[in-house]
């Protein structure tokens, strides 16, 4: 039951009212940004995972690819089971709702790891405006999902595994059970997020190692990590196509892509071109900060164990862990010559608390030196705001211009839908957007694997009876180049039905052709 005294002493601390206005901020903004949003054209992995959670549904035929994981669209796929299928109302149970959920929990997890309010609280409305969670924030994507249940991780890890305190049903006993279970669920959302586990690992093992470093727990301990190893190699096994493409990923013929490293410095956008964000520097101030704190409590860091003394300490460590993981990964491992922001994810404790750690001490500092407490207040707001108002600024840019891409594609298979039968089959290379908005099966130009054979696409198209294609300027990767004038060179057997422009152009953005010979199969 509601209880009103209890909301009456929760409000009189001065730290529950800035997380409160914090989240209303976080609100208001990301319901402007959903009204703007909500008819947004989606784009193809946004697509692919909707058009899965259809299929899931039994609204399509969809095959998810092997690379993705699971558990967004089947997590999706509940809403259309349960008769909710318009985009406006999934818009807001499946995207701003989770992003709230992760502002929140932001906030728990780090004021669980330091005492000092204020780093939870300048972190909280970091990832409030921050401008890649932010845009993610309006599209159908894994990250937030997935980051929600490693935030859930961690947070068990410190409040239930180290402090030894019960979280409703989670005890301190079986904590690390709901541990390896969040941190699985958070997989499942997004396979990319198995980066984070190792820094998970190696920290049990270091607060633990009075426990391993003896004849009885060395070998159980080998023993687990060895199960363990076994398991992700079995896991793979079953799935193979998944396996085999998540081992491409790992370019062990490429040179070290130490260009990884500047992440840290585009996650957070400057308004003036070439001059870093405040909020950068003040990341390399944090890491600073603990690299200086390594050296001055290595006596402490010798000794710590599996408890909640030296806390800060044990945060500290594991936050740079988690960033020394997913970075390791993407340098020595993946090495991407490019990469997209949102990729790093899985580091965001790490990156918001040096941050945030960086302000605070940095003030401190400063006000210690001019001996003024009130300046320590001032220069927080100021360097946190600043920071933050930068980030709103480039989300603002960035959000707005990205609406209407692919509207084309959105009004086509939406057009599609309305014009043809269930068992009617496209012809495309917009396969997840056709598939999401038509409703209808999306053959590609491929046969067998190759894009090249145009004869073979030929006595495809006789075998599987289209009634309609799609040419378009979208997705060139999917579309063979003799495909473009395929409906030219075939203009007995189709003819143009429906065009779409470029904005603000002449020339033809997309071109859906009609089979003259079709016959009906619904």
């Amino acid at each position: 039951m509601f209880n009103k005294e209890k909301l009456k002493e929760w409000l009189k601390k001065k730290e529950n009212l800035i997380l409160l206005a914090v989240v209303i901020i976080a609100f208001l903004i990301r319901i402007y940004y959903f009204t703007i949003t909500s008819s947004q054209p989606l784009w193809w992995d946004e697509a692919e995972y909707m058009s899965a959670a259809k299929g899931f549904a039994g609204i399509v035929h969809y095959h998810l690819d092997a690379i993705r994981s699971p558990g967004f669209p089947l997590f999706a796929s509940i809403f259309f089971i349960i008769g909710i299928s318009n985009e406006v109302a999934l818009r807001f149970l499946i995207l701003l709702i989770p992003s709230l959920i992760l502002i929140v929990l932001t906030y728990f997890t780090i004021k669980e790891m330091y005492p000092d309010k204020r780093i939870a609280i300048i972190s909280t409305l970091i990832i409030a405006v921050l401008w890649e969670n932010l845009f993610y924030s309006n599209r159908f994507h894994t990250e937030n999902l997935a980051l929600i249940f490693e935030l859930l991780a961690i947070f068990i890890l410190v409040k239930v595994y180290l402090k030894k305190k019960d979280l409703w049903v989670i005890k301190p006993k079986y904590s690390i059970i709901w541990i390896a279970l969040f941190s699985l669920i958070s997989i499942l959302f997004r396979p990319g997020n198995v980066i984070f586990i190792p820094a998970i690992v190696v920290f049990l093992l270091i607060v633990n190692k009075s426990k391993i470093l003896t004849k009885k727990g060395l070998p159980i301990t080998i023993g687990i990590i060895a199960l363990g190893i076994i398991a992700f190699f079995v896991l793979g096994l079953q799935n193979n196509a998944f396996f085999a493409t998540y081992l491409k990923s790992f370019q062990t013929h490429a040179p070290f892509t130490w260009s990884n490293l500047s992440f840290f410095y585009g996650i957070y956008q400057s308004p003036v071109q070439y001059l870093p964000s405040i909020l950068f520097y003040a990341f390399l101030l944090g890491v600073i900060f603990f690299v200086v704190d390594m050296f001055l409590f290595s006596k402490k860091i010798k000794s710590i164990n599996n408890t909640s003394e030296d806390l800060e300490i044990k945060s500290d460590i594991l936050n740079m862990l988690i960033i020394l993981s997913i970075m390791s990964f993407f340098i020595f491992f993946m090495r991407p010559p490019t990469y997209e922001f949102r990729w790093f994810f899985p580091l965001m404790t790490g990156l918001l608390v040096f941050t945030a750690k960086g302000i605070v001490t940095f003030s401190e500092y400063i006000g210690d030196f001019l001996k003024s407490k009130k300046l320590v207040i001032i220069l927080i707001i100021i360097l946190t705001l600043l920071g933050v108002y930068a980030q709103f600024v480039h989300a603002d840019a960035i959000i707005k211009i990205k609406i209407p891409t692919y509207q084309q594609v959105k009004d086509a298979g939406l057009w599609i839908k309305q014009n043809s039968n269930k068992n009617d089959v496209v012809v495309a290379a917009s396969i997840t957007q056709l598939t999401y908005y038509g409703e209808r099966k999306i053959e590609d130009f491929y046969v067998n694997n190759s894009n090249e054979n145009e004869s073979a696409f030929d006595i495809k198209v006789k075998n599987v009876n289209p009634k309609y294609m799609v040419i378009s300027v979208f997705e060139p990767g999917f579309t063979p180049q003799w495909a473009y004038d395929w409906p030219q060179r075939h203009n007995q057997t189709l003819t143009p039905i429906k065009m779409y422009l470029l904005d603000d152009q002449d020339s033809p953005a997309l071109v859906i052709y009609e089979f003259k010979n079709y016959s009906k199969t619904a």
